[in-house]
């Protein structure tokens, strides 16, 4: 609303404004030393160009078990029974007598048995089956056990669901743009799921303390991990902007207010968390709103490694190596003189090069390395190299400062034959290959190499 007692009125108007649609008759004052064209309180809501706002709603880390507190309370039940396919011709396996449980474990199985008929997880069995398991008890680090049901005969008549499960170095890569996240765990994610009864007469075990079957989904079947990831797709359908890996669903948002707006979305949907983090753990990565950090207990986990003694022990080491090795540029002619023992025809001796390679690794990844997360709007350059024993690529996008960001190394081991190429031949090898490699961010765009 404009004042006129202090400024001098030229002209007085009564007129009638338009816009979008929407009319109101207004008096209108032209007037000088006035720049700007001011409208008034009636004039604004009248046209619909500012609303009333009745509230204001900011979530907090307490709001979602306040708004939704059966989410947070007990393990909970999906809805619909599963039922196990068995594969034509499938032959029961009926185990008939208990494996001895450790005696001073007894006190605590017994004690989580009658926990899990008290959940209703399972029932006791009293009449003749077809089919029946072995346990294995696990000792768990708060004293309590893990009663484990060996499936493994099961499991050979099992056809799977063949639902794809997520992939970590896919999927954290479309979050662009990111700086605020939540994580939703789901605890004893299986348990959620209960079984039909003629599926649930095929998991009975044998204990000392009797023979029980499963109500609810058990961990030991081999297409559970398909069937529940598939369960949390049709839950979340619809809400691009979740990613779900088994237990773990992550939310995102560039803001704070729309990150918000989409975990209460997910929380409808789904009727154990962490909350709006600027940093959180997923997939064995720590994403933050500035890229992707290696899991510090992984990075652990190598550093504490011995050097190996066998080639057994070398196989473990490299599996652990590997999952870290988009973060470290060259990894496999690193590598090299460690995974060359690997072969049949080539002894194990571990000498000089071998210690440099395994010391040279671990000062790579205590770097902590820091990969962005990508973005199809910025441009994006492919840099590749080949060596005399492997080849090596990485993928680059150039950021708003020039600089150029990796979002990703990759590299490999040169096969014999390939190992006998020229060196032409090796460069457009590689070329070739880190195409192949990036696919998932190239195709459809343009890129430079």
């Amino acid at each position: 609303m404009v004042s006129t007692q202090y400024l001098m009125v030229n002209i007085p108007l009564f007129w009638k404004l338009l816009c979008k649609g929407k009319s109101c008759s207004e008096e209108i004052y032209v007037i000088s030393k006035l720049q700007t064209c001011l409208l008034g309180k009636h004039a604004l809501f009248s046209l619909v160009l500012v609303r009333n706002l009745n509230s204001i709603c900011q979530i907090s880390a307490a709001d979602p078990k306040a708004k939704f507190p059966n989410l947070f309370k007990g393990i909970g039940v999906m809805k619909g029974c599963y039922s196990v396919k068995l594969k034509p011709g499938a032959v029961p396996c009926l185990i008939t007598s208990p494996r001895r449980v450790p005696i001073p474990l007894l006190k605590q199985t017994k004690a989580e048995l009658e926990r899990m008929v008290e959940e209703k997880f399972i029932s006791p069995v009293l009449k003749p089956t077809e089919w029946c398991a072995a346990i294995v008890i696990v000792p768990k680090r708060d004293g309590n056990v893990r009663i484990c049901v060996d499936l493994v005969e099961l499991n050979k008549n099992v056809m799977p669901e063949l639902h794809q499960l997520s992939n970590a170095e896919y999927f954290l890569n479309i979050l662009a743009g990111s700086k605020s996240f939540s994580k939703l765990e789901a605890d004893s994610r299986f348990w959620k799921i209960p079984l039909g009864k003629m599926s649930s007469y095929l998991t009975p075990f044998i204990i000392p303390f009797g023979r029980f079957r499963f109500e609810r989904l058990p961990f030991g079947i081999s297409s559970a991990p398909e069937h529940f990831q598939r369960r949390t797709f049709q839950m979340l359908e619809g809400i691009p902007v979740s990613i779900y890996h088994m237990d773990d669903i992550l939310i995102w948002g560039s803001t704070k207010e729309e990150h918000d707006q989409r975990l209460i979305e997910v929380c409808k949907r789904l009727k154990k968390c962490i909350f709006s983090q600027i940093s959180i753990k997923f997939l064995g990565h720590i994403l933050v709103g500035q890229g992707i950090h290696q899991d510090p207990d992984k990075i652990a986990a190598i550093e504490n490694y011995q050097p190996p003694t066998n080639k057994k022990e070398l196989k473990q080491l490299l599996d652990t190596a590997n999952y870290l090795a988009r973060f470290v540029p060259n990894y496999s002619e690193i590598f090299f003189p460690l995974t060359s023992m690997l072969s049949n025809k080539v002894s194990f001796v571990l000498e000089a090069p071998h210690e440099a390679a395994f010391q040279k690794l671990k000062k790579v990844l205590s770097s902590d390395p820091v990969l962005m997360i990508f973005d199809s709007r910025k441009e994006t350059i492919v840099t590749t190299d080949a060596a005399s024993y492997g080849l090596g690529a990485t993928i680059c996008q150039k950021q708003a400062y020039g600089r150029r960001s990796v979002i990703a190394y990759a590299s490999r081991t040169l096969t014999p034959t390939e190992s006998r190429y020229a060196q032409i031949g090796k460069e457009a090898l590689v070329v070739v290959w880190g195409c192949e490699k990036f696919r998932d961010y190239l195709t459809g765009m343009h890129f430079k190499i």
